[in-house]
């Protein structure tokens, strides 16, 4: 049983689209105007000794707006200092805007506990910190938002950050800097990169401090404030996760054989074809397997862009696509590609998802791969709320490429942990329906009822197309579980990534 997220969506009919979140204003759903980069930074002399000297030249207060990126993933140290020393300092009231939490951030619930934290948005959370994000003690419902909307929130001063700390693997004394140099390399800072540009002043933390030229700069000195020795902001080892590693069962091997037929179906296994994949077993599982299918059909892809593992550097290298185009790297062989492969290319989050980006990466993309905790009738999809009730990721990317590519592809099991993921209506809504075309399973395709052509197309190709609701009716036989109720209270509020609320958990 699950819950039908339109009585959620009813409930907010009445709750003000201005209203803030924290300090943040909610954009209006045209989504605003974007405002030029902040003026160069003037200081002469940006080298500071440590943390406590960057809060008293910016004069950190309460209810001051920090952000910090998550490059490093589940290795990240850099958060958990900062926020310690707010709290050494007695600082209440902050808002954080990290583009993603993860489990090492656990410090940090006993700061919502003690109120040094009130607000939190964010990208992605999972562990300690997302669940206390759903417990009530914040100030007001966190905030998830998508890669692109976060962009273009800091773009259109509807984020206003008041310090940003930026992890940096290797800077000058200038403040340039990079996360693909040195010796604990995370890969292109591409969501620092916006934070940079538009906060009111950025702070650099880097594990090292170099006169000499970088090997490649991502955020460039005039966008620094500051720069601090800050030994190992980040623990590489942290980069790769769960949810960055492709799947190897024979299901996700067969889901993802269907997903390259689905697209050669579709009559996009072609040459000039570019792709995105997400982060999910069965989605990362299907990027060898489409990329047999190029090899058997000859075909040369354009580029492959998003998160970026070692599977996208393989297709790559070995000529199937022409280049990268990366906002963060999901493991060590993407680290490494993104220094030495001049084909592979960082981009921002804003050069990467942002709606009003009208050059966005997202825009041109062919092919769109994702995964999905569930799925409804709708086609809406579910990656943030699990069916035990728990906060066990956000939006991320996923809304952003799932809107901008010509063919978006969900990719799933019937169940998991023993929750049906096929259901009447998922319990909030991460990527609208519309904005989806085919589901693929390990048992049968269905296709998004909108695109009558697509089943056509699958259909002439003799592929496994079925109703949606017979995949619905099997998940539901084989789940042994019923979904937690979802709070009757919105704990955190999902931003379409133009602006608006969508939805709530």
């Amino acid at each position: 049983m699950t819950t039908d997220t339109r009585r959620g969506r009813m409930a907010l009919a009445t709750w003000p689209l201005a209203s803030p979140i924290g300090p943040m204003q909610m954009a209006p759903t045209d989504g605003g105007k974007r405002l030029p980069a902040r003026a160069p930074a003037v200081h002469l002399k940006k080298r500071l000794a440590d943390l406590s000297a960057a809060f008293d030249l910016f004069e950190i207060c309460d209810g001051a707006v920090l952000s910090f990126h998550h490059h490093y993933r589940n290795g990240d140290r850099l958060m958990n200092a900062v926020l310690a020393h707010a709290a050494e300092r007695g600082l209440r009231g902050l808002t954080i805007a990290p583009s993603s939490l993860f489990p090492v951030h656990t410090p940090l619930v006993g700061h919502i506990e003690s109120g040094v934290i009130a607000h939190v948005l964010t990208d992605y959370a999972k562990g300690p910190v997302a669940d206390a994000m759903l417990s009530g003690l914040l100030h007001s419902p966190a905030l998830l938002q998508s890669h692109g909307g976060r962009a273009r929130a800091l773009e259109t001063g509807a984020l206003k950050v008041d310090v940003t700390f930026i992890g940096a693997s290797l800077a000058r004394a200038d403040g340039a800097c990079t996360g693909r140099g040195g010796a604990l390399p995370c890969g292109p800072l591409g969501y620092a990169m916006v934070d940079a540009a538009y906060a009111k002043h950025s702070v650099v933390c880097a594990h090292e401090i170099t006169d000499e030229a970088l090997p490649h700069t991502d955020i460039p000195a005039e966008h620094v404030d500051a720069v601090i020795p800050f030994s190992h902001p980040g623990d590489v080892s942290g980069i790769a996760s769960d949810t960055t590693l492709p799947a190897q069962t024979p299901q996700a091997k067969a889901i993802g054989s269907m997903v390259a037929k689905v697209i050669a179906a579709a009559g996009l296994l072609k040459d000039g074809i570019s792709l995105q994949t997400g982060a999910g077993g069965y989605s990362l599982s299907a990027v060898p397997l489409i990329g047999a299918a190029m090899e058997n059909a000859g075909v040369k892809g354009s580029f492959l862009s998003g998160g970026i593992t070692g599977a996208h550097v393989a297709l790559q290298r070995e000529g199937l696509f022409e280049c990268i185009h990366d906002v963060q790297c999901f493991d060590g062989p993407a680290v490494a590609s993104s220094i030495t492969n001049p084909d592979h290319y960082a981009m921002s989050a804003s050069q990467y998802a942002n709606p009003l980006n009208p050059r966005a990466i997202v825009e041109g993309l062919s092919v769109m791969v994702l995964g999905a905790v569930e799925i409804d009738r709708q086609f809406n999809v579910n990656v943030t709320i699990g069916g035990d009730g728990r906060l066990i990721g956000g939006p991320g990317g996923h809304p952003d490429a799932a809107q901008g590519a010509a063919l978006t592809i969900v990719t799933t099991g019937l169940t998991a942990g023993g929750y049906a993921k096929l259901v009447e209506h998922v319990r909030c809504v991460t990527t609208e329906g519309k904005d989806v075309d085919v589901l693929v399973s390990d048992h049968c395709i269905a296709i998004n009822p909108a695109r009558p052509d697509l089943e056509t197309a699958l259909l002439h190709a003799g592929l496994p197309v079925t109703s949606f609701d017979a995949l619905l009716d099997r998940a539901q036989k084989q789940a042994t579980k019923i979904s937690v109720p979802t709070s009757p209270t919105p704990r955190i509020l999902l931003e379409h990534r133009g602006g608006g609320v969508l939805d709530w958990a």
